[in-house]
Formats: C-alpha cells, structure tokens, sequence
C-alpha cells in the first residue's frame, strides 16, 4: 500500500492489511502506466509499472520522499523504460535503463537522493537484438525520440514502405544542420551519387515512391552512443521497380560527437510499418 501515517488506536480494516502485507513481502499496490511517468509522493510503498512499446522514461524529484521510502519498478513492455534523475539525484551500481519484464527498486537515502538497484537478468548474449520501438505509417514521418545508449549498435527495419513522390532521407537527432555526407548507389539506374555537407542524409533516388515497391530498408548505425567522434550510419533497400530488380546502397558520416538519441524521416511515409532494434 502507499505510505500512510497512522496513529494511536487505529484500526486497521482487512484491505489494509492484506496490503501492508503485500508491501511487506516486496509487492505493493500497483499502477500501470503507458507512457513516461513522473513520480509523486503517493508512489512510496507501491509498484510503478511500465506497459509501453515504446522507450519511456520514470522521472524521480525532490522533496516528494522521505528517507527509507522505496518505489518498486517493473517494466511489462517492449520498450525500454529509463529511471531518469529530475531535481533529484539518482545514483546506481547497474543500469538505470530496464528492458522488458525487467524490474528494480529505487531506496530513497534522502529526500533529494535515491539508489537505485536493478534485479539484473542474465546478460543479453553478444549480436542479440532487442526491440526499442516499433510503429506504422499512414502518411507520417518517422520520428523516433529518447534512444537510450545502453547498446553497442542500432538497426532500423522498414517494411512495405512508400514515400509519395520524393526522395527518402533520414536525420539524426532532429539536427537540420549541413552535418550529413553520403554517397549512394542505386541498382536500377547504375548510378552512383555522393555528396559532402548536405542538410540530410538521403538513401535511395525515387525507387521508393509510391509508383514503385512495396520497398524495405534496413538502416545500421554501429557505437551510435558515443560522444568521441562523428558517427557512420549505413542503409540498404530493396524493392520493386517497374516491376524490375531494384536495390540501392548508401552510406553516410554524420559530423556530431553527441550520441544519437533520435532518428526521423524528413518526408512521409505513405505506409508501412518499422522496428528499432538495439543490438548488444
């Protein structure tokens, strides 16, 4: 149950009990949520669970919990879910992103400081993926936001996509800046393409419109976290031409040392649907 005051010559009802007992035995109330979260007072002694698909972060404040207070944490969906430091200060041993069915507890030291402790699972075996994000299309950009950087690498599948009548660029970070450089080669036309400072970066000539495809493509992006050097992101895509065998290759330097936290589409997609992996 949440954190109660009680006081001299209480009586406690069955429900009352049978949830102190709960709370006793590391369970709790519980609250489910779908989207990020940020905790309140009422959260003390109970369980917070996370049901997303998508990655969702579980923000901690100050001066919302006393010493000793502990808020358990699961997260059910297949997006990861981050414990994020608001005004407090949130310190662990671990890892304060959790994948699915994935759970750990926050124990307050102080009410403007928390440990959090994650139940750890077996360790992921390396070149395993894990599904971040995943979603569909009808007429709408690509925008994927609140990447965390706990992997080794990215892989961004699209299947049965269409663009309507226009180039098919990615960016990174919503940066508009002139920071991409690519060079591409397009199958059907054997044609290749190249550029040095470009405003995004394009991976396919118009094979990708709605007149042709269905199409695929599967974007790459190896050490996306770190914070050293420029990042390289590579794209392949497959589909159908007037009804002849197309395929295009691209890759691209991206000219930022900040860790790759978003990834959109500057232009619509008509249809299709998409899955962010993060590979260990």
């Amino acid at each position: 149950m949440a954190k109660q005051t009680f006081t001299v010559g209480q009586v406690l009802t069955a429900a009352q009990m049978t949830s102190l007992q709960q709370t006793a035995m590391g369970g709790g109330s519980a609250t489910a949520k779908t989207a990020s979260y940020t905790l309140v007072a009422a959260d003390a002694g109970t369980t917070v669970i996370m049901n997303s698909a998508s990655a969702t972060t579980i923000t901690v404040n100050t001066s919302l919990f006393a010493a000793g207070d502990t808020v358990f944490i699961v997260n059910q969906g297949a997006g990861v879910c981050t414990i994020t430091a608001g005004t407090a200060t949130v310190s662990t041993a671990s890892s304060l992103a959790l994948s699915q069915y994935e759970t750990g507890q926050l124990y307050f030291l102080s009410t403007n400081a928390a440990v959090f402790t994650e139940y750890t699972q077996a360790a992921a075996a390396s070149g395993s993926m894990t599904s971040i994000a995943t979603g569909s299309f009808s007429n709408n950009a690509l925008s994927i936001t609140s990447i965390v950087g706990t992997y080794k690498s990215l892989v961004l599948r699209l299947n049965n996509i269409y663009v309507n009548n226009q180039d098919f660029d990615f960016r990174f970070n919503a940066d508009t800046g002139n920071n991409y450089g690519w060079a591409q080669m397009s199958m059907n036309t054997t044609s290749i393409g190249r550029t040095n400072t470009t405003t995004s970066f394009q991976v396919t000539q118009p094979y990708i419109q709605n007149t042709y495809g269905p199409n695929f493509a599967e974007l790459t992006i190896p050490d996306y976290a770190n914070t050293d050097s420029w990042k390289v992101a590579r794209c392949q895509l497959g589909g159908n031409a007037a009804n002849t065998r197309d395929g295009a290759w691209s890759i691209c330097t991206y000219s930022s040392t900040s860790a790759i936290t978003g990834i959109s589409t500057r232009t619509a997609i008509v249809s299709g649907t998409y899955v962010l992996y993060g590979v260990n």
